[in-house]
């Protein structure tokens, strides 16, 4: 009886090898002999797609607080307003309510809603990154007021 229960522990163990190996050594195609339901693979683009939209937003949310109620009024903000991911288009949706609701991250989004009522929100966001890609060298530092208004500019440019 011993060695029975010695020998399932030992083809536990294996099984359970070979699945960390699997893993660790990214063999997707094997991914079905480690879970027992596996749902379709997000790619890794769209996890680089949410975070760069998500660093951003941080640095826009940031800019934007440090204006004045004057210079807020020159800006037609409600344009560059996250507005979260199409629940039917994609899987942004999806992996964004997983980082915000089970791994805490962008914290500033819990709570609020993350499904994006507006088909053409990625349009937006990668107009969006079009223009921020111009200032990543300087990330962490606050947008002017005209750099924001770029933002702003180009997601009416999109609209038209």
């Amino acid at each position: 009886m011993q060695d029975t229960v010695d020998n399932q522990r030992r083809k536990r163990k294996e099984i359970n090898e070979k699945r960390i190996e699997i893993l660790e050594k990214g063999y997707t195609g094997l991914y079905p002999k480690v879970f027992n339901t596996l749902y379709e693979e997000v790619p890794i683009s769209v996890y680089t797609e949410i975070s760069n939209i998500m660093k951003m937003y941080g640095q826009i949310n940031e800019s934007i607080k440090r204006l004045s109620d004057e210079e807020k009024e020159l800006l037609d903000l409600a344009e560059i307003e996250f507005e979260g991911f199409d629940q039917d288009s994609g899987m942004h949706y999806y992996m964004m309510s997983y980082l915000v609701d089970r791994m805490d991250e962008h914290g500033e989004y819990k709570g609020r809603q993350l499904k994006s009522h507006n088909s053409s929100c990625m349009i937006k966001y990668n107009k969006m990154l079009s223009v921020y890609a111009n200032y990543e060298k300087d990330h962490g530092n606050p947008f002017a007021l005209s750099d924001l208004q770029k933002f702003i500019e180009a997601v009416q440019n999109a609209q038209e």
